[in-house]
């Protein structure tokens, strides 16, 4: 089972559509995948159109039979507050198996149905792969990783990212700040930022997290010359700054090749790097060195010398993608804002459920235990998501 997108859900309680597909948006159904899903598994997989109204599908099933239940966010129970609704979901999907496998990080921050409600209800849930390797890697970067250690840390916003820094600069020797964010701590330093984006109610809070930092010995890289332009649009010869100063009139739409370098520099004398969040309007080719820059650091720092470079997935996965450098990487996480949260320093309920005494162990994986069910519920969002992406652009996938 797994989702696609974010659907209109329906209640359990509403009458069923007469085309006989649950949810609202044709455009999320999981349909589309089985065609892929049974050349990926060589053996034809069945698709159950109704993911609570598959009982007598399962009951026919054989051993070793697929069965891919429809997407679960057609129905509101799987993402509702109330505990009593998701476990009402998740009790018809649990009598569907025997054995839960997760590797659905991408969504284990969530308390749903499906990532919670089940192995509750079962009494057991285990760790797949993906996720093992997930939950590895973040552990080693966060708990023990090779020194020195670099943060990076772009995207729009320091209020998104207040308790990701907050974390973090109590675990890294190095923070590297970039994206829409950094004017926030340049104009907080006295520094002019022309018409950039600014939170100007979070200016005492960056003045504080920069004195945390020289508190905690960690140095901080800020951006010393920028890529600007009066409109928020792409141009061909944009205006390059001579130092740390945005003239008025004009916006910081990408990090200049003065920061470019001096970041550049920090990546290739690190022993660990973690990267949440984009440099600048990567999506537009005139504001996107400064990400690819770093996600050729990353690549270069561990193809030559062992960086642990790992990816914290959303934008700056799509980025180090689009570089064409993902390939080289340790890790590219599948989870955007789980990983934000995991280094926020939060507790993931899709995974505190599985470490559980009653949920099971994080060291124990389907492949490695001594149950031999009939039938398995596998929540594989990833691998889904994967197919997904792999029918547009199958060289993602080889």
């Amino acid at each position: 089972m797994s989702h696609l997108g974010r659907p209109k859900g329906a209640k359990i309680s509403d009458p069923k559509p007469s085309q006989g597909v649950r949810g609202f948006e044709a455009a999320a159904t999981l349909h589309p995948i089985v065609d892929r899903l049974s050349e990926l598994l060589g053996k034809k997989v069945e698709f159950a159109p109704d993911c609570l109204d598959a009982a007598q599908q399962v009951a026919k099933l054989k051993a070793g039979d697929v069965l891919l239940l429809e997407n679960v966010r057609f129905y509101a129970e799987e993402g509702s507050k109330n505990e009593a609704d998701r476990d009402k979901m998740a009790k018809i999907l649990a009598s569907y198996g025997d054995v839960y496998v997760s590797d659905a990080f991408g969504t284990a921050h969530r308390d749903s149905a499906t990532m919670t409600g089940i192995p509750k209800i079962l009494g057991a849930g285990y760790v797949g792969y993906l996720m093992e390797k997930e939950i590895n890697y973040f552990a080693q970067v966060l708990n023990n990783p090779p020194r020195p250690l670099v943060a990076i840390v772009g995207g729009a916003k320091v209020s998104d990212k207040i308790q990701l820094l907050d974390n973090m600069l109590e675990r890294i020797n190095y923070l590297v700040i970039g994206g829409a964010m950094a004017y926030t701590f340049l104009k907080a330093q006295g520094h002019k930022i022309g018409t950039s984006m600014c939170e100007e109610d979070k200016l005492d809070l960056a003045r504080s997290l920069l004195a945390k930092a020289k508190e905690r010995k960690v140095e901080v890289l800020l951006p010393i010359d920028h890529v600007c332009n009066k409109e928020f649009k792409a141009v061909d010869s944009p205006l390059v700054t001579e130092g740390v100063d945005i003239p008025d009139g004009n916006m910081g739409l990408d990090i200049g090749p003065k920061s470019i370098k001096s970041y550049v520099d920090v990546i290739s004398k690190s022993k660990s790097a973690i990267w949440n969040g984009p440099m600048g309007v990567f999506e537009m080719p005139c504001y996107s060195k400064g990400t690819f820059a770093v996600a050729k650091a990353m690549g270069d720092g561990t193809a030559k010398s062992g960086l642990l470079s790992i990816i914290g997935g959303g934008d700056s996965a799509s980025a180090a993608e689009l570089s064409g450098e993902s390939g080289r990487m340790s890790h590219v996480s599948t989870g955007g804002g789980a990983s934000l949260e995991l280094l926020e320093g939060k507790v993931l309920p899709g995974v505190a459920i599985l470490t559980t005494k009653k949920g099971g162990a994080v060291s124990k994986k389907c492949g490695a235990c001594s149950l031999t069910p009939q039938s398995v519920i596998y929540y594989i969002v990833v691998f889904v998501v994967g197919i997904l992406v792999g029918r547009r652009f199958p060289k993602l996938i080889n």
